[in-house]
This record gives structure tokens, sequence and C-alpha cells, in this order.
């Protein structure tokens, strides 16, 4: 637990630039979609045609849905992070674009409270350990940086304590959200719908 503690601590130089691009990336995303409202919407509906056929599952088949691309999604922010970085701050961007987006146009179609109580229940868990999966990515990233100018480091166990935290802290808890996000969002979200 304590190494597991250490790992954590020695994340959070990597995790605040995650944090910060996340942000930076909503914000644009809901300038864009204040800005550009018809786009929006096309893109919405874009989104709708893709994503659609998880609103018609049964709350168990959308629960292990999320989950898995949830899990997928920081798996790819975690290991691509090798490649200097780059993969973990673009899947960060592109999901803090989208959110920005789809909150703005939403919460005109609705209510701002409505969006809030769609996103939060299970969003304070998922978006944490997605942001953290890319903080390990981006840690990885800056170990084979390191690598290659000549600096001594250890690639290979960075990757291995990267994995071990995915598989025992971050899955878990990914699995957690997708449940709440099936059966507990959908309750609240209600009592806010008008």
């Amino acid at each position: 637990m304590q190494k597991d503690l250490e790992y954590l601590h020695s994340l959070k130089k990597y995790f605040i630039p995650v944090l910060v691009i996340f942000i930076f990336s909503l914000i644009t995303g809901l300038f864009a979609a204040a800005v550009y409202p018809e786009k929006s919407t096309s893109l919405m509906d874009l989104l709708k045609e893709i994503f659609g056929w998880i609103t018609v599952l049964d709350p168990f088949e959308r629960m292990l849905a999320i989950f898995k691309n949830n899990a997928i999604d920081s798996f790819l922010a975690l290991i691509f992070g090798i490649g200097f970085g780059i993969v973990p701050v673009f899947i960060v961007a592109i999901n803090g674009f989208f959110l920005g987006m789809v909150a703005l146009v939403f919460s005109k179609q609705t209510s701002l409270p409505f969006v809030l109580a769609a996103i939060l229940p299970h969003g304070i868990i998922e978006l944490p350990m997605v942001l953290l999966s890319a903080g390990i990515g981006l840690k990885l990233g800056h170990e084979v940086y390191m690598y290659f100018k000549g600096i001594r480091t250890n690639v290979k166990e960075e990757f291995k304590l990267g994995i071990w935290f995915f598989i025992r802290y971050i899955v878990p808890l990914l699995f957690i959200a997708a449940f709440i996000e099936s059966y507990v969002t959908p309750v609240i979200a209600l009592l806010f719908r008008t």
C-alpha cells in the first residue's frame, strides 16, 4: 500500500498538466458550442448516430459497454504514453472538448442542473481515473524521452508499475463508475428533468 501511495504521489507532476489540458479543452468545447451552435448540434446528431445504440441497451449491458469503452480509452492513454506522451494528451483534449460541447448543447435543450446531474454522479469517479491513466502515460512518455536523451531511467519498471496501478485501482473504479452511470445517474438526472 505504501508503495502504491508513493507511486500515486509521483504522478502529481504529470496529473496536473493533464488536468490543465482537460480544463482548457473543456472550455474550448463550451466556447465552440456557443459560437457555432448549428455545427455543434450537427456534430451532436452525428455522435448520437454513432453512439445511440448504447441508449437502447438494458442497464446491465449498458454498464458493461460503458466500462469496456472507458477501460480501453484509459488503457490506450496509458500504454501509448510511451510515444513521448502524445496520445494521452490527445485523448484528454478530445474528451474535454466533446464534454464541454455536449454539456452546453444539452444545457440549452434541457437545463444546467439536469446536465450536471447527468454527469457528476459517475463523473466524479470516472473522470479522475481517465486523467490518472493519461498521467501515467505522460510519465511513461517522459521516462522514454529521458532514456533517449541518455539519462539513466528504468522504463521497464515504470511500465510495470503503471500497469499494476491501472489494474489494481483504475479498472475497479471505472467499473464502479460504469455501474453508477447505468443504475444511479439516470435516476438522479430524472429528478432534474424539465
